[in-house]
């Protein structure tokens, strides 16, 4: 059985507005998971200190943080990060998007005989309907099993397309401050995973709070 995380950091600020990099570090031990993706990272932007998130993080939680950068601010980046208890091999694979959205894209990791998948997902429904076809196309093209976490800014009622490619919704759950806000954040293991159990974790380092999960093979 491996625990997993999802975690949308909002570039670490807080709900008291104050960015807190250590506050994330914390929140991400305590989820117990061995592999952990994360968005919403900076790294040398203003609006966070100027300082190295992934590197920082990295540093504060023991784990190996790769960071891909979905955006360019000036000489800062913003985008995704991966943090695992051990070498992973990674690549990532830009998603469909209109001209008015931001890049998103999709990091594919191999891990521990697992391959996840690691996205934020676009706000706006055409371009994420879009994603969520090629997320869907992308999960038959790599080795299983797969699992596919991270923020998908959309209800369940938007996923139909990710359920009957065989992955599973888990429970409902609150991943963000309002309980009248829909779930978005998640972890869906596919076909040869089975989901033990998901959980949320209370924190206010960010809007969201972390999912987690522990999943195991079942072939």
């Amino acid at each position: 059985m491996v625990r997993l995380a999802t975690y949308n950091m909002r570039h670490g600020r807080g709900l008291d507005g104050i960015v807190d990099v250590a506050r994330v570090a914390r929140a991400i031990t305590e989820t117990g998971a061995a592999f952990v993706a994360l968005q919403e990272v900076d790294r040398n932007r203003a609006r966070s200190g100027g300082i190295d998130q992934p590197a920082l993080l990295a540093e504060m939680t023991g784990l190996e943080v790769g960071f891909w950068p979905t955006l360019t601010h000036g000489n800062g980046e913003y985008g995704l990060a991966a943090a695992a208890s051990e070498t992973y091999e990674a690549d990532f694979h830009p998603l469909p998007r209109s001209v008015s959205e931001e890049p998103r894209g999709a990091i594919v990791a191999r891990w521990r005989g697992i391959t996840l998948v690691a996205v934020h997902l676009a706000t706006e429904s055409g371009p994420r309907r879009l994603q969520i076809e090629a997320l869907a196309e992308l999960s038959t093209e790599v080795t299983p099993p797969t699992v596919i976490l991270g923020d998908l800014n959309s209800p369940r009622r938007g996923l139909d397309r990710l359920f009957d490619a065989g992955f599973d919704p888990g429970p409902r759950l609150r991943t963000r401050g309002s309980v009248r806000l829909p779930q978005i954040d998640y972890i869906l293991p596919g076909p040869g995973l089975a989901l033990e159990a998901a959980w949320t974790l209370p924190t206010t380092a960010s809007d969201h709070v972390p999912v987690v999960a522990e999943v195991t093979t079942t072939s």
